[in-house]
């Protein structure tokens, strides 16, 4: 795949995103229960 198609809109079914460029969830210990709260939804805004 050339690098360029990174870059370009994505879709799966009904899910469509802008590139193909994601960020893996690596804070799982931040949240009791390994269920997202308020602290990892700032973390990932930032």
């Amino acid at each position: 795949m050339p690098v360029q198609a990174l870059f370009k809109p994505f879709h799966l079914g009904n899910l469509g995103l802008p590139t193909r460029v994601v960020m893996a969830p690596m804070t799982r210990s931040f949240s009791p229960g390994g269920v997202p709260n308020s602290k990892v939804i700032e973390y990932y805004r930032r």
